[in-house]
């Protein structure tokens, strides 16, 4: 009986000392912090920041003026989950959906139109941007798979910003 006693009386030591461990106030053990998918950080309304046409400044944010000053009213559209719009630096808005490669590394915009069905020119209402380096919860690099009509048929590299 003493024996059943005591080995009790260790067991439910060992069990107190084991589950005071494990909660340690002093020590607790930091959330695993969650990194953000590329599809979660895409997930906004962006602006231009500095557009360039085959490596020559177009519009940067900053300057006082731009060769091409339109692109202040630029805007892409990515906050719902697969609906895009497009404000280009002429003023034509553009709706239709975005995808993202399972790489991550290419974002398409398809079936662009305006209200009255106009498509971008000569794109067939499909415009395809490699995404440059990782984005962040604020920055958005892209440049364009082909040449573009309004860019003088040029690649065009968008540094966007979400403010």
């Amino acid at each position: 009986m003493k024996y059943t006693f005591r080995l009790f009386i260790t067991v439910l030591c060992f069990g107190f000392i084991a589950a005071c461990s494990k909660n340690d106030p002093v020590n607790p053990t930091p959330p695993t912090p969650v990194t953000p998918t590329v599809s979660e950080l895409i997930k906004k309304v962006w602006s231009a920041s500095n557009v360039q046409w085959d490596g020559n400044v177009q519009f940067d944010k900053t300057a006082s003026s731009n060769l091409v000053a339109g692109y202040a009213q630029f805007k892409l559209d990515l906050s719902n989950t697969s609906a895009a719009s497009l404000t280009e630096y002429d003023g034509n808005k553009f709706t239709g959906t975005y995808s993202l490669s399972s790489d991550n590394k290419t974002l398409t915009l398809s079936g662009l139109k305006t209200s009255d069905g106009t498509e971008p020119t000569g794109t067939g209402g499909t415009l395809a941007f490699s995404i440059s380096g990782v984005p962040t919860a604020s920055t958005l690099v892209i440049e364009s798979t082909t040449a573009y009509v309004k860019a003088s048929n040029k690649k065009i590299r968008l540094s966007l910003v979400n403010p």
